[in-house]
């Protein structure tokens, strides 16, 4: 493909995905998160042809090969398990699932109860607005969630939405399901904070206090690897430069982006990640989310 003479092989490419499913939830088609297996398949071959994906043991030995790459998934679907993983051992391909371990748990989970209440509750969005010291940009209204702004709706309404928000969001692995896979040689897990909280509207100290917790509550199965992926994803919008350095400084090993662009500086503790859709069936359509930024670091 004549934008692939542009590629450069001395670089690492490292995908994120969410949801492998043919029924997606409201939730995940709405936010684009979802990929059909089939479409998967596709996507994954395509990986496997063209580039050396490596193993996040790998990635932490400094082994990186040319035309390298990296999978990787966020927050818990149960759609990892129960149809991701088998498409990954067709292709002898490694994952990590960067988990948010609250919702695995049985707690709701919090990204999907903040964008339900954004689309759903014309009176949240009410209270939110009215609650807003400093002036909106263009930011969505559910970056804008922080816990003391809901927790103050919900204690006025005197509802958890926990079975509205699960129906919204869909079903979410549990800890048996990570327990199943905790010894399987092709999946890691990760941290990606105890609960999907917008990392940008925490305290150092709430933050830090959530990654901790995650990180306990995951040590406990053997493929846990000290790599951190940030809630939401994208610089400045959603968390700070400095939180970057607070999770270096108190343990993780490598830390995630979900900005689309590729990594050229392989040995950086700081990677980026580009996000595949059930728009991306061809090679065309893969090389284009994959290329399109690529000059742009």
């Amino acid at each position: 493909m004549p934008f692939r003479n542009h590629f450069k092989k001395d670089a690492l490419t490292v995908f994120v995905y969410h949801d492998i499913t043919n029924s997606p939830s409201e939730f995940s088609k709405m936010y684009g998160l979802n990929v059909p297996p089939e479409v998967f398949d596709y996507q994954i071959n395509f990986i496997n042809k063209y580039f050396n994906v490596i193993s996040p043991d790998e990635l932490l030995a400094g082994r990186i090969p040319l035309n390298a790459a990296l999978i990787t998934f966020d927050d818990g679907f149960k759609s990892y398990f129960s149809s991701a993983i088998s498409i990954l051992e067709k292709y002898n391909m490694p994952s990590i699932i960067f988990l948010n371990m609250e919702p695995i748990k049985g707690a709701i989970f919090w990204s999907g109860l903040i964008t339900y209440l954004c689309n759903k509750k014309e009176d949240f969005i009410n209270h939110l607005n009215a609650s807003l010291v400093e002036s909106r940009d263009k930011r969505p209204l559910y970056l804008y969630c922080c816990r003391d702004l809901v927790d103050s709706y919900i204690k006025n309404t005197r509802i958890t939405y926990k079975e509205e928000v699960y129906k919204y969001v869909g079903e979410f692995a549990n800890e048996k399901d990570l327990m199943g896979a905790c010894e399987h040689p092709l999946v890691f897990y990760g941290n990606h904070l105890f609960n999907h909280d917008v990392p940008l509207l925490m305290s150092d100290k709430e933050f830090l206090s959530s990654y901790f917790e995650n990180h306990k509550a995951l040590k406990k199965y053997p493929n846990y690897r000290s790599l951190f992926s940030f809630p939401f994803g994208q610089p400045d919008n959603c968390f700070a430069k400095r939180q970057i350095e607070l999770v270096i400084k108190n343990g993780a090993k490598k830390v995630f982006s979900s900005y689309p662009v590729i990594n050229y500086d392989i040995s950086a503790p700081y990677l980026h990640r580009i996000p595949l859709n059930s728009f991306n069936n061809t090679k065309a359509r893969v090389w284009f989310s994959i290329l399109r930024r690529s000059f742009k670091i």
